[in-house]
C-alpha cells in the first residue's frame, strides 16, 4: 500500500532557490566581465616591439665579491626570447673582463632578475657597462 501512495504522488521538481540563483548570476556576470575586459584589452593593443633596458648595481656577498645585480625590463608591447645581455667591467679606462647573461624570455610590460659576477674585489673607479646583445620575437 505504501508503494502505491508513492507512485500516486507528485513527481520531484527541481525548483532552483534564490541562492542557487544568485550564485549563477554572479558566476555569469563575472564571466562576461572578464570576456569583455580581455576583449577590450586585445582590441586596444598595439602591435610594438620589445623595448628592453638593463638596469644594474653592485651587491657583493661573502664569497662572491664582485656580484652584480641585474634587472631587464621590458616595457614594450611584445614579448621577447632568448635575451642575450653581455657585461664589460671597466677598471682604469681597460676592459679585462666580460660576461654574458641568458634569460629564456622577457614579457611584455615586466622585468627578470638575474646575477652575474667577476673575479676579484670591485673598486671605486670600476664601472659596469651593460648592453642587450640579442633576442628574437616568439
Amino acid at each position: 500500500m505504501n508503494q502505491k501512495k508513492q507512485s500516486e504522488e507528485q513527481p520531484f521538481t527541481t525548483e532552483k532557490n534564490w541562492l542557487e540563483w544568485s550564485v549563477f548570476v554572479i558566476s555569469l556576470l563575472l564571466v562576461l566581465g572578464i570576456i569583455g575586459y580581455l576583449g577590450y584589452k586585445s582590441y586596444i593593443q598595439e602591435p610594438s616591439t620589445p623595448e628592453l633596458f638593463v638596469e644594474t648595481w653592485l651587491e657583493p656577498a661573502k664569497h662572491a665579491p664582485n656580484r652584480y645585480h641585474v634587472v631587464l625590463h621590458n616595457k614594450g608591447g611584445a614579448t621577447a626570447e632568448e635575451v642575450t645581455i653581455e657585461f664589460t667591467l671597466v677598471k682604469q679606462g681597460a676592459e679585462p673582463e666580460k660576461a654574458e647573461l641568458q634569460l629564456p624570455f622577457a614579457p611584455q610590460q615586466s622585468k627578470r632578475e638575474g646575477w652575474v659576477g667577476f673575479s676579484g674585489p670591485a673598486a671605486p673607479t670600476d664601472s659596469l657597462q651593460a648592453r642587450v646583445v640579442s633576442y628574437k620575437k616568439p
